[in-house]
């Protein structure tokens, strides 16, 4: 330790407790632990769940927050005990909780029985200490959170508080109206006043939790005289002897010098004392390594060394930090060979797991071999080892083959299935590495099922490999289990090549493949597919009245239909011009671009810019829609028709323009100024328009598209 100690890290914990509200509130539905495949939770006491390693201030709550509200059942159920059968609980309840001070005066008049009437005295005395002490305080003993509340004349109340303590009998009254006492001489006297209050009973108290609960003022009252050992040392005390105030001495424990810290040590009485000592210094570092060291020479049989041999493996776990962790990993090896902990076995896992971080494979399997004979034969730690086993064979492997597979087969099935409530971060670790196995021998279908890679459905062939393996028609076990954790089925391969081929204009492949995703061709599009309007608008569509609603099987089927109809000559220009509709609509631009959203493709695109790259091309472009369009065009009777297949047109050519001008870069930020891009809107389907000025259609372009207004004003 240096000579600031603690003081830096302290300034950073006060700045990670300002902004933690932030990040349990934005992570509410992430894992509480980050990543970890080592569960405390088998093995640690559940007392020191909160102080589990995790990205939450403490584990499992966020912040503590109980302070209005901490002892309210157990102060229930202790008055309800001493006072029998005279109250009941939920009248108890109210009085202690809820109940104003009028109403507890009221209670007072009308009691006969001595027990209530002694039981509404203190009362009526505790609420008034409430009034001042029972309020959101994150730092009872912050100078600065003091001066901002009134200040409370407690001269009457310590006194009327003094007298009934030393008048009291009865042991249970007499520590109640003690700390009370404590409590009002903390919160409104000088801090020697409320030491001088607490020792005045100390020695005569019970140890229980209203013991505590003064002790831990006493510590507040030695922080403000800056007395940091002694303060230091009642808040280890209170850790150890009181669960429900260990995060709260936890939060409060902060050496400020190295000086501090050996007077605090100093003050032990046991070793035990001195091990809960390392235990919270550990903690509150987040670096619990060299307090595992001293508490192990202190006692290697003491149950402090269980948080902190979960909290350095936790640690050890997560990205970005050095997982080799060379000092750690040889002390802790050197208490698994030891065996001379109250639970070896998990020293074994932790040596074991810490190797397999480290790539020491072999070195692993030892120490899971150790740990078979230790383990205790019960279910979670039993699942824990079989889990790091498993990683750590997998994570050792060159290659992989059959024999192999067989191997992993009953313990991957089991792995995919379990239930049981332990950490298995490495399971994503798994995947990636059987993907890697698999890639690396040729296999790309397999490696596809155990890690989705959207880039892989780019190509035909590795689509057309991952389909034909998905349809074996008698499947090995473990083709079986490739197959449930592939996260692409085979149905939602077909819909993926329904909706390649329906874009790349191939009707009748698509008709077929869409008969094997069922599900997915029943999806309904929002908009009429086969309708165009001169200005999308693509909630104007979805919103209007629709007689015939298009499913994507549908909309399949009734292109099949308008194709055979222009083959056979029949009204080519409607035909077409229906057809270049749906190929436009069905693009990232159109009205029906439900169509193309699926496993593979995605969706919710916002735009073309968040379309996946390898993917993006083929979902915005204008190809096939501009072909039936210029059919249309070489179809057309009159100038009217020709005038709107000449704007269908511009519209396709538009969006190309920004396809290979903005799009091409994945942005999706451009200026809408034709000076500044003066090719902007010069397109040859408005280029081409301009000679059908005479139509009504013609106008109608010119009222309602603001490009081509703004083109006709710079070319007239």
């Amino acid at each position: 330790m240096t000579k600031t100690f603690l003081r830096k890290y302290w300034l950073i914990l006060t700045s990670a407790c300002c902004i933690s509200t932030a990040v349990v509130l934005a992570c509410a539905d992430s894992g509480e632990y980050m990543t970890s495949s080592f569960t405390p939770e088998i093995f640690v006491d559940e007392a020191y769940s909160p102080f589990f390693y995790s990205e939450l201030f403490y584990y499992g709550i966020g912040h503590d927050e109980d302070q209005l509200i901490r002892f309210n059942n157990s102060n229930v159920q202790e008055w309800s005990s001493w006072l029998g059968k005279t109250v009941k609980p939920e009248t108890l309840q109210y009085l202690l909780t809820t109940a104003s001070s009028k109403a507890i005066d009221s209670g007072a008049t009308r009691s006969s029985d001595p027990k209530s009437k002694a039981f509404f005295s203190y009362l009526q005395l505790a609420k008034k200490c409430e009034a001042f002490s029972l309020t959101p305080i994150s730092r009872p003993w912050d100078e600065d959170t003091l001066k901002r509340k009134p200040r409370f004349n407690a001269t009457t109340l310590n006194r009327q508080l003094q007298q009934q303590f030393t008048a009291a009998t009865d042991p249970f009254l007499q520590q109640r109206y003690w700390f009370q006492l404590v409590r009002s001489q903390f919160f409104n006297g000088a801090p020697q006043d409320a030491l001088h209050a607490f020792d005045s009973y100390a020695q005569k108290s019970p140890t229980n939790t209203m013991y505590y609960r003064s002790l831990s003022y006493a510590a507040g009252a030695y922080y403000k005289l800056k007395q940091y050992s002694k303060a230091n040392y009642y808040y280890s005390l209170v850790y150890q002897g009181c669960n429900e105030l260990k995060t709260t001495a936890h939060y409060s424990f902060h050496p400020q010098e190295e000086s501090d810290w050996r007077g605090t040590l100093a003050l032990c009485r046991t070793s035990d004392e001195k091990a809960t000592l390392w235990q919270m210094l550990g903690i509150f570092y987040s670096d619990p390594n060299r307090a595992l060291q001293e508490i192990y020479q202190l006692n290697p049989k003491s149950d402090k060394l269980d948080l902190l041999l979960s909290r350095a493996v936790n640690i050890a776990e997560q990205p970005g930090i050095d997982s080799s962790q060379v000092a750690l990993t040889r002390f802790i090896s050197r208490v698994a060979e030891a065996r001379n902990t109250t639970k070896p076995w998990i020293w074994q896992q932790a040596a074991g797991y810490l190797n397999t971080l480290a790539d020491n494979y072999t070195a692993a399997a030892s120490w899971y071999a150790k740990a078979d004979a230790t383990t205790p034969k019960t279910d979670l730690p039993q699942a824990q080892l079989r889990l790091l086993k498993l990683y750590n064979t997998i994570a050792g492997s060159r290659t992989i083959d059959s024999k192999l597979e067989q191997k992993l087969l009953p313990e991957l099935q089991w792995l995919y299935h379990l239930k049981l409530d332990i950490r298995r971060s490495c399971v994503g670790a798994i995947d990636k590495k059987l993907a890697s196995l698999y890639t690396a021998s040729g296999d790309k279908a397999k490696a596809e099922c155990f890690v989705h890679k959207s880039e892989f459905f780019a190509s035909p062939a590795n689509t057309a490999a991952l389909k034909t393996f998905l349809s074996k028609p008698s499947p090995s076990p473990y083709d079986q289990l490739c197959y449930e954790r592939s996260e692409i089925k085979k149905e939602d391969i077909s819909e993926y090549q329904a909706i390649q081929y329906t874009m790349a204009d191939h009707i009748d492949e698509a008709l077929a493949v869409i008969k094997e995703a069922d599900s997915a061709s029943k999806t309904i599009l929002r908009g009429n597919p086969f309708n165009a309007r001169i200005r999308d608008c693509h909630d104007c569509d979805h919103e209007a009245p629709q007689k015939i609603k298009y499913s994507k099987a549908d909309l399949i089927k009734k292109l099949k239909e308008l194709k055979d109809k222009i083959a056979a000559g029949q009204d080519v220009y409607t035909n077409a011009v229906l057809a270049g509709n749906a190929q436009y609509n069905i693009t990232q631009y159109g009205n029906a671009r439900v169509f193309y959203e699926c496993k593979i493709y995605g969706s919710d695109n916002s735009g073309p810019w968040s379309i996946d790259s390898a993917y993006r091309t083929t979902l915005i472009s204008m190809k096939t829609a501009i072909r039936y369009y210029t059919l249309a065009l070489s179809a057309a009777k009159d100038d009217e028709q020709k005038a709107k297949c000449q704007y269908l047109l511009a519209k396709c050519q538009r969006n190309e323009w920004y396809n290979k001008t903005i799009y091409a870069k994945g942005d999706n930020d451009f200026a809408d100024d034709t000076e500044r891009n003066p090719a902007f809107i010069e397109w040859d389907g408005f280029k081409a328009l301009k000679q059908y000025a005479n139509t009504k259609y013609y106008n109608e372009v010119l009222k309602e598209c603001g490009y081509f207004k703004t083109y006709t004003g710079k070319t007239h």
